[in-house]
């Protein structure tokens, strides 16, 4: 086992892909509470439909970052790309054909219905996680 200043590598054949970065474990966690907090106590709006749209890829991203060690050119597409499989499973009423009850947590995850605008919010959500990561690169870079 070995330690750098933020994240942790563990020794095993095929290891190299898992880590845990604590900032963005940190990050992800206050995140996934504000995912939270958007659909327990926000009825509609903005906020709700579109504004946690975004954050869910954010988080997401944030999330797969936290323990797999591949580029954000990779995490974010795939990020976005797993947005698109959850919405378009709505598209097929996939939660309903699991026999997913409604109310629940699975069934809130799966969302209800399929929209156009989740998936121009999933693309906004990976598009501010490409800028946070280039601005973040390039602070690295000029220190």
């Amino acid at each position: 086992m070995s330690c750098n200043n933020r994240s942790l590598a563990l020794s095993w054949p095929g290891a190299s892909y898992f880590r845990v970065s604590l900032p963005r474990v940190i990050i992800s966690l206050m995140l996934l509470l504000s995912l939270i907090a958007i659909a327990l106590f926000i009825t509609g709006g903005f906020i709700r439909s579109t504004l946690g749209d975004v954050l869910v890829v954010i988080w997401l991203y944030c999330f797969l970052s936290s323990f797999i060690n591949l580029t954000y050119r990779i995490l974010i597409p795939a990020s976005v790309l797993v947005a698109f499989v959850v919405e378009i499973a709505q598209y097929f009423k996939v939660a309903e054909l699991l026999g997913i009850e409604p109310d629940t947590l699975l069934s809130i995850i799966f969302g209800a219905t399929f929209d156009w605008g989740d998936m121009v919010a999933y693309i906004v959500g990976g598009c501010v996680c490409l800028v946070v990561e280039r601005l973040m690169k390039a602070s690295v870079s000029v220190h």
